[in-house]
């Protein structure tokens, strides 16, 4: 008895001594590591004591209670590393780590290799860099939705931007972001942030969309190796890549090295080989506290195999796989068209920072060099299976016959122009030289305002041509227009130059294009605890000017030498505020004013072979307005926004052969004066469950539709053989197309997503979403809906008689896609050893296969009642120039294994005061 009561005593004792202990605390602040920006929503573990907890707005975070001795903090989130980081706290402690910094996730998918590489006139996707953002609605859009042909607002990659160290990489001859130029270097373009829509940026105006911002600075990239491969049935097959980050070295230097490799025979569609390497060097050096200079070098070279949209009847015989540019030669199939680009690029940059200002320009020097093959023929049969004359026996001979097209060239002997290559393949060539000079100044007025100034200047060369690739088997090639015909024979191209023409020759067009662009912006932020406030205004100068090196026979007034210079001054406004009503609840408010340029791809009527330009250009306006409110808990984080967007007298070329109400012939067709108006809503809310699970519902409901009804011409030259039936002048105003109240053709206006994920605190993870997409809308041909089209061109533009005016409505009515929905999967695995990671990522794509359509256009060449009536006399499914469609990939998978080794102070916690 006595020896229980003093056990007894003793463990009483023992627990008031260890109930009554001082319990401490631990508190920290955690930042990404490459933009320096607080990170919402990391789990803060302490397992010992499941003690858990999450970051703030502010990346602030708090653990009570914990009792004194070593414990392990486990920092997750989302797309980073996942650290263990070893405490001590002491009795009554407040313990303070100070800042802590994330590094992002070594992973990051190729979303590029989700698209389909089209011919070079097709539709270009820009989403796929939404994928680097913070905010769900956009990660979204890069991830599951940009397969589609999803545009954010409806917005071409006209209206985006993306900036390579602060220079801007944009196309000046089509305005679109030349993204190809870093392709493949996914470790290096990680370091990137995205701005959504009219937003605030420190580094430019911006775009409609928003703006990309990747650097390139070593002391900013994780200090370490990482070899990774990876293996999909997309468009390329396999991916292996390499990349070393010196991190910052005593000496001030950093340096950081990448290469990668892509390849494919073929991708998911038919023939489409995949071929790129990409190369990446930087060097940075901090030459004190606030001098730093940077020098990086890129070179991105692919080759890849193109296919085509295809019309329903082809996609019915063969599937959405099926592609017309390819046939066997020798047990290989060869695609006669083949994209190739080069582009390599050199960039200088310096940067002077204290703690008031921040000055930083930048210079650069690209080569690009672009290419794009095609199967020609003069005075022999088409050569593509899927012209329309073949379709009823196309499941005959599906494919090009590469032996006959031999055959054909190699028996001219006999014949006036014996050796002549009746069929070649040629590339049409761009050669740009293009230099960007860059400088911004960021300075730190007050406490609460900030001043934005920067300036740019970009001035590029151009040489555009077409060179024989493969004459098969012919020994030259005739430089004519067989379609063109002055006093019985075809025109030349190139009068002043030899008519047959080798390897070596240019052939067909051959001008040069100078093109410069200034532009200035300054901006004003105002910013207190809860206001945020900017207002900005920008300048921009747009010259060029066409050099004709031809002297093309049909247009011998105006094909050779120099053409008028176009200039443009445009403006641009814009404000936003951003207001904290309520604890995490913001208001916010951007509108935008701007005048835009047309593109120079959009300033000439005809620009391989003339210098005409296109009458009466004018900018086009464009005022935009959106209005959000956003939720930043730890919980939950959500966005809705209202956008509103009206485009003014745009303008846009195209070039086709058409039966219109007043003849047959190659036109091109101008489009002036277009008006648009996008309106919509956006939806983003991501919500945490618990430390194991987080849902996300996304949602887009957008209404892009044409608000006038805009001038068409159509543009010709008067040398060919029905100019009997058109006129002599080379140009007919058609009026008015009949635009108004037609949708938009941008990809699908509405699309809806529901996500899952799922962590595990043995380091996997699982994510699944189910995606809604629907009104997707056919692209609608302008001249079709004129008044010309119930004209009769067989009896010299006559109005067709007895026209079924009910019928015609329902010819000419807009197609919408039928709606779809796509499962997408993915999951990870990663493995830690000391210094050591190996992970393990795999998603799969249209999980169930489903068959959809992800965008289309009408064919112009029945742009007549009668023609349009026979063609679709015997249903849809059956028409000779029924719409084109682009068919969406089925199930794909992707699989990447990386192994990292990476040196990183105190079990990979990095510190600011290190």
């Amino acid at each position: 008895m006595t020896r229980f009561l003093l056990t007894l005593t003793l463990y009483l004792f023992t627990s008031i001594c260890v109930f009554s202990q001082e319990t401490g605390s631990i508190k920290g602040v955690i930042f990404d590591y490459e933009n320096q920006k607080p990170l919402l929503n990391v789990s803060v573990t302490m397992k010992e004591l499941n003690n858990i907890t999450l970051t703030d707005i502010n990346g602030q975070f708090t653990l009570l209670k914990v009792p004194s001795g070593d414990y392990i903090i486990e920092l997750f989130k989302e797309n980073y590393d996942l650290q263990n980081y070893p405490i001590s706290i002491k009795e009554g402690e407040i313990l303070d780590l100070g800042t802590i910094y994330l590094y992002p996730n070594d992973i990051v998918f190729d979303n590029s290799d989700q698209l389909i590489w089209l011919d070079e006139n097709s539709y270009e996707n820009n989403q796929t860099y939404y994928t680097a953002a913070k905010d769900i609605f956009l990660q979204r859009v890069g991830f599951d939705f940009s397969p589609t042909f999803f545009s954010f607002r409806g917005y071409d990659a006209s209206q985006s931007k993306i900036l390579l160290n602060g220079l801007d990489i944009t196309n000046l001859y089509n305005n679109r972001p030349l993204w190809n130029t870093f392709s493949g270097l996914n470790d290096i373009t990680r370091n990137r942030e995205s701005t959504i829509g009219l937003t605030y940026s420190s580094q430019n105006f911006g775009e409609l969309s928003g703006i990309t911002l990747i650097t390139t600075d070593a002391t900013k990239m994780r200090e370490g190796l990482r070899i990774s491969s990876s293996f999909s049935n997309k468009n390329y097959v396999g991916n292996t890549m390499a990349t070393y980050n010196s991190g910052l070295q005593k000496n001030g230097l950093a340096y950081s090295i990448s290469a990668s490799r892509r390849w494919g025979s073929e991708g998911y569609v038919n023939a489409t080989l995949y071929d790129a390497f990409s190369l990446f060097g930087t060097l940075s050096y901090i030459i004190n506290k606030t001098h730093s200079i940077n020098a990086t070098a890129i070179y991105a070279p692919s080759r890849k195999g193109q296919n085509t949209a295809i019309t329903e009847r082809t996609f019915n015989e063969f599937g959405s796989k099926y592609n017309p540019y390819w046939g066997w030669q020798e047990d290989e199939k060869r695609n006669s068209s083949i994209s190739t680009f080069k582009a390599p690029i050199f960039m200088l940059g310096y940067q002077f920072k204290n703690d008031k200002s921040v000055f930083s320009t930048n210079i650069s020097y690209q080569y690009i060099d672009q290419k794009n093959s095609r199967l020609d023929y003069t005075d022999a049969p088409n050569p593509y299976p899927n012209y329309w004359k073949y379709l009823p026996e196309i499941s005959e001979n599906p494919q090009i016959d590469w032996l006959n097209l031999y055959e054909t060239n190699l028996n001219t002997a006999n014949i006036s122009d014996g050796g002549s290559a009746r069929y070649l393949i040629y590339d049409n060539v761009k050669k740009d030289a293009v230099f960007t000079v860059n400088t911004i100044l960021n300075k730190k007025l007050n406490d609460k305002l900030n001043l934005d100034v920067g300036l740019s200047f970009k001035n590029s060369n151009s040489n555009n041509y077409a060179l024989p690739k493969d004459l098969l088997g012919g020994q030259f090639y005739v430089d004519v227009n067989p379609f063109t015909l002055i006093e019985g024979n075809p025109s030349k191209n190139d009068m002043l130059g030899k008519e047959n023409k080798g390897l070596n020759d240019k052939i067909k067009y051959n001008f040069d294009l100078q093109a410069y662009q200034v532009t200035a912006f300054t901006q004003l932020q105002y910013k207190t605890e809860k206001t945020e406030f900017f207002i900005a205004a920008n300048y921009s100068k747009n010259e060029f000017q066409r050099k004709g090196l031809f002297l093309n026979q049909a247009y011998e007034n105006n094909s050779l030498g120099k053409s008028k210079t176009l200039t443009f001054n445009d403006y641009a406004f814009k404000a936003g505020l951003n207001y904290q009503f309520i604890s995490n609840h913001y208001f916010e408010i951007n509108t935008a004013y701007l005048t835009k340029a047309p593109t120079i791809q959009n300033s000439f009527i005809n620009i391989r072979e003339n210098n005409a330009l296109v009458p009466d250009l004018i900018s086009e306006k464009v005022t935009s307005a959106d209005v959000s409110y956003l939720i930043k808990s730890p919980k939950l984080q959500s966005r809705l926004t209202g956008y509103f967007t009206d485009f003014k007298d745009g303008t846009t070329v195209n070039s086709f052969f058409a039966e219109i109400g007043t003849g047959a012939d190659f036109f091109q067709e101008v489009i002036s004066g277009i008006d648009k108006r996008h309106l919509g809503l956006e939806l983003g809310l991501e919500y945490e469950i618990n430390s194991n699970f987080s849902s996300s519902v996304v949602a887009a409901l957008g209404q892009h539709t044409y608000t006038n009804n805009a001038n068409v011409g159509v543009n010709f030259d008067t040398a060919g053989l029905s100019e009997d039936q058109i006129n002599n002048t080379g140009f007919i105003d058609l009026g008015e197309t009949y635009l108004k109240n037609y949708k938009v053709a941008n990809g699908p206006q509405q699309a809806f997503s529901i996500g899952l994920f799922y962590k595990n605190t043995h380091n996997w993870w699982l994510n699944a979403s189910a995606n809604y997409f629907s009104n997707g809308y056919l692209d609608i041909s302008a001249i079709t809906r004129t008044d010309a089209f119930f004209n009769n061109p067989n009896d010299f533009g006559q109005p067709y008689q007895d026209i079924d005016f009910d019928l015609a409505r329902t010819l000419l009515k807009q197609e919408i896609f039928s709606s779809y929905s796509i499962i997408n999967l993915s999951g990870g695995k990663l493995w830690q050893y000391k210094n050591i990671n190996l992970k393990l990522v795999a998603s799969i794509h249209n999980l169930f296969d489903v068959n959809y359509i992800s965008g289309g256009y009408e064919q112009s060449r029945t742009a007549n009642y009668a023609s349009l009536v026979a063609d679709t006399a015997n249903g849809s499914a059956q028409r000779n120039f029924g719409p084109k469609y682009w068919y969406g990939f089925g199930r794909t998978y992707f699989i990447n294994l990386a192994l990292s080794f990476k040196k990183t102070k105190n079990n990979h916690l990095v510190k600011i005061d290190e």
